[in-house]
């Protein structure tokens, strides 16, 4: 027994470190063939740019789901109907891990969207070499937590977008940095902040914050047709349920070697005219209601209580909010979603295939060593110049 649990742990490392190199490897090959498009691309609109621009992004991200959800067998589970038919929207979501940007490519691909799909990131992400210049010129946007927002960068790229038509699948975690209950000094801060606003602090996910959302709204309000809004739980099916603990969401790794991950997803459709944007403060109170109902589904599913005496302290931060888990909705009796191997695998063959074929070839190695070592220094000072 013993020996065979080591086998199992060691093809779970192989299996995860198989997976990283090659969604590592091929980046290169995907950055020559996404600059030969927009050479190509020049005397046309910015419209027909990011046509192949979409479909690019998409294949790529088809081969991070392959490793992600077919090699691991993960489970996702999904309460609530995803639309089959593609339309324009913001997608916002609890923030835990670097897991959550894998979940919102999940999501996504069950619409036909995932080479629509724009992030909110955080600035220094601009300066991850090759990926941050693609995330900028796919349309993303670069904000600073320090205070310094930038709106008008953001209704600019924004507006762009907006007049080149692009298909919008526009992905805001409000939280703006990640949950964790270790980070107590986060936590404090954040309910801090939720009482100064007269709002009620949460427990199990940080009070989320308003000016990049309120943007976004206000700027594509009549070019989006809905607000979805994703709750994210992770989980393993052979995790020994002990009440009232939440275990560390898992970082992109962890999944990779996870013998048996299980996702669990709340997933719910807003309508733009049932949100209100007339100020940031009646938007902030919309948005803080629906991460209410985060963090009571955070709750319920690790049995854990929410805050409701006024004695209650948690992180620091005295409350004077009363408020208990009820008999609601529980996310394990969400829908098992399964995504036909179709999807990704065509995509993760090309890419593989060649990468593979530049190997074999002298001028095919100097072509991608040039691509990863020129091609990172490149797109770090482009991103520096122009994001």
């Amino acid at each position: 027994m013993a020996i065979f649990n080591i086998v199992k742990e060691l093809h779970r490392i192989i299996r995860g470190a198989i997976g990283t190199t090659i969604m590592v490897a091929v980046s290169p090959t995907y950055l020559l063939i996404h600059t030969t498009w927009r050479l190509i691309s020049l005397p046309l609109p910015w419209k027909y740019f990011y046509k192949g621009d979409d479909f690019l992004w998409g294949s790529y991200q088809k081969v991070i789901i392959f490793f992600f959800e077919h090699t691991t067998g993960a489970e996702i589970f999904i309460s609530g109907d995803i639309p089959k038919e593609k339309e324009n929207v913001i997608l916002i979501c609890n923030h835990q891990c670097t897991m959550d940007w894998i979940v919102t490519d999940v999501l996504s691909i069950r619409q036909n969207m995932v080479g629509n799909l724009r992030y909110v990131f955080k600035d220094s992400i601009k300066y991850m070499p090759l990926y941050g210049y693609v995330f900028g010129v796919h349309g993303g946007v670069f904000v600073r937590r320090d205070g310094l927002y930038n709106e008008r960068n953001m209704k600019k790229v924004l507006n762009g977008l907006i007049q080149s038509e692009v298909d919008m699948y526009f992905v805001i975690f409000p939280e703006g940095t990640r949950f964790s209950e270790k980070r107590e000094k986060l936590l404090q801060k954040s309910q801090a902040y939720a009482i100064e606003n007269d709002l009620r602090p949460l427990n199990q996910v940080l009070t989320p914050r308003i000016k990049a959302f309120h943007c976004a709204i206000t700027s594509m309000r009549k070019y989006v047709d809905a607000v979805y809004d994703a709750t994210i739980i992770y989980d393993e099916k052979d995790r020994p349920k002990t009440a009232s603990v939440r275990p560390s969401a898992p970082n992109m790794w962890r999944f990779l070697v996870s013998s048996s991950p299980q996702i669990y997803i709340r997933f719910d459709r807003i309508v733009m005219d049932k949100i209100p944007c007339s100020s940031q403060k009646t938007t902030m109170s919309w948005l803080h209601s629906r991460f209410e109902r985060k963090n009571s589904l955070l709750c319920r599913h690790f049995s854990i209580e929410e805050l409701k005496e006024e004695e209650d302290c948690i992180a620091g931060v005295v409350t004077k909010y009363r408020r208990q888990i009820d008999d609601g909705e529980d996310l394990r009796d969400g829908t098992l979603s399964t995504l036909s191997i179709t999807h990704t695998l065509p995509s993760a063959f090309f890419y593989i295939t060649a990468t593979a074929a530049l190997w074999c070839h002298s001028m095919g190695r100097k072509i991608y060593v040039g691509a990863l070592l020129g091609g990172s220094i490149a797109t770090v000072t482009y991103a520096k110049a122009f994001f």
